[in-house]
């Protein structure tokens, strides 16, 4: 936006917050959002180790098997959610099978892993967007 002379420099009035999405630096974000539906704290190991607690490890694998850039994660919430922030442009979110229906797929599968003592054959996985046409006053 331009400067307004009528309006005092750095006022309020010279900055306007765009009433659509947009990104200002880098790539494009989503959100995918996997409920385990159990406490799932406990499962922190690498998967190479020799413990079969590295049910965290992956599912954060088994999203990036579906070839999707995970560019941040998340910690578990008290709802046993991880969210994980994912480049926009790896989700496949027009045909019948979305990006987000094949994570979750893959996270249910890997409840028959050795390396996995999390129940995780009803979890679930969302793409969750952080807003739609909503301007800042």
């Amino acid at each position: 936006m331009a400067y307004d002379s009528t309006i005092p420099a750095g006022g309020h009035g010279n900055f306007v917050s765009p009433n659509t999405a947009q990104e200002h630096d880098g790539v494009a974000v989503d959100f995918i959002t996997v409920d385990v539906l159990t406490d799932g704290t406990a499962e922190v190991t690498h998967p190479y180790a020799a413990a079969n607690t590295a049910g965290l490890h992956m599912i954060r694998e088994a999203i990036q098997n579906q070839g999707v850039n995970i560019l941040g994660n998340g910690v578990e919430t008290a709802a046993f959610e991880h969210t994980f922030m994912v480049r926009r442009d790896t989700l496949d979110t027009i045909s019948s099978t979305t990006t987000a229906a094949a994570i979750q797929a893959a996270i249910r599968a890997l409840n028959s892993n050795s390396k996995i003592t999390l129940t995780i054959s009803s979890a679930t996985a969302a793409d969750r967007d952080m807003g739609k046409l909503t301007a800042m006053a």
